[in-house]
């Protein structure tokens, strides 16, 4: 096993056999994709990946056509793999239909949270506040990961079956976006995510509506730049 691939068993230290093979093999690609770990380009091979994962190839193939269905991955004319190469242009896409569509989730959300989801809301506010409140324990990847489960909380709540499937397609994208935002420095997370508790407690959907698109599109120009830079670092290394 290749020292550049052995994260990727470490992501599934056990297999429960019973379950999809080609599942677990998308979900480790997925993550490493999204958090960075696989550089833009990077080619990929099934027999490398099956072999690191201890599965056949048929799981790879399935979890490479799925994740090229989603852009995380491109191909060339031979059929070769490679994690795919999000550009200036990719970037602005993502956030900008991250943002259409969670700011009708947002305001669609308030008439079916209960004091319950309220509650749910509040503790992920709560261990964003107790992040930010110690920089050394500060973690970006976890804070992307509160993050990402507040939205997808209040997607769930929409009542909106068709848009809460457009979400989920633009899911592991969305993911990506928090990851980058995160990364490029943005640090008021608890305190974004406070404010837009309040609204939606008072039911004031349009002011839901234009939070969650400052929220989102504050940070693009930011985000894009970095990740930029990133990737000129990468092709240096």
């Amino acid at each position: 096993m290749t020292e550049e691939m052995a994260f990727i068993s470490d992501l599934l230290p056990t297999v429960d056999r019973p379950q999809r093979l080609s599942e677990h093999v998308y979900k480790a690609l997925s993550e490493a994709i999204t958090e960075g770990k696989l550089p833009p380009g990077k080619r990929l091979r099934e027999t490398q990946i099956a072999k690191a994962l201890g599965v056949s190839r048929t799981p790879v193939r399935e979890a490479f056509a799925r994740l090229k269905q989603q852009r995380l991955l491109s191909s060339d004319a031979s059929g070769a793999y490679y994690v795919a190469k999000w550009d200036r242009k990719t970037l602005w896409e993502i956030a900008t239909l991250r943002a259409a569509l969670e700011s009708l989730a947002f305001s669609l959300a308030p008439q079916n949270l209960s004091q319950e989801d309220f509650d749910h809301l509040e503790e992920i506010a709560r261990q964003m506040e107790e992040m930010d409140a110690d920089p050394a324990s500060s973690d970006y990847k976890r804070m992307a990961q509160f993050d990402f489960r507040f939205h997808t909380y209040i997607w769930s709540r929409t009542g909106h079956d068709l848009l809460e499937q457009a979400l989920e397609n633009i899911k592991p994208q969305a993911h990506f976006y928090m990851y980058l935002t995160r990364q490029s420095g943005q640090t008021d997370y608890a305190e974004r995510h406070r404010i837009l508790i309040d609204f939606l407690k008072h039911g004031d959907r349009s002011k839901a509506n234009e939070i969650m698109l400052d929220h989102i599109l504050s940070y693009t120009e930011k985000s894009i730049a970095w990740w930029e830079r990133r990737q000129e670092e990468m092709s240096e290394e």
